[in-house]
């Protein structure tokens, strides 16, 4: 594995990386990268829409001045 592969590892884990990771070819990184980012982007995409449906219970002139206060 290539030391950019490593550093793109090390960015989409955002820690250090266990050692068996040093085994992988560059392809598997590289899948493993898009992997992770994947999850992290389903992960946030998941929390945006349970913030979302948790302002419906917000009455609705106040919503959007909640919504600014809790997502600057």
């Amino acid at each position: 594995m290539s030391a950019e592969e490593l550093a793109l590892l090390r960015a989409e884990s955002g820690g250090p990386l266990p050692e068996s990771f040093g085994r992988l070819d560059g392809t598997q990184a590289r899948l493993l990268a898009v992997a992770l980012r994947r999850a992290r982007e389903r992960r946030a995409s998941g929390l945006n829409e349970a913030a979302e449906d948790a302002l419906t219970l917000v009455p609705a002139l106040t919503r959007e001045p909640v919504r600014r206060m809790l997502f600057r």
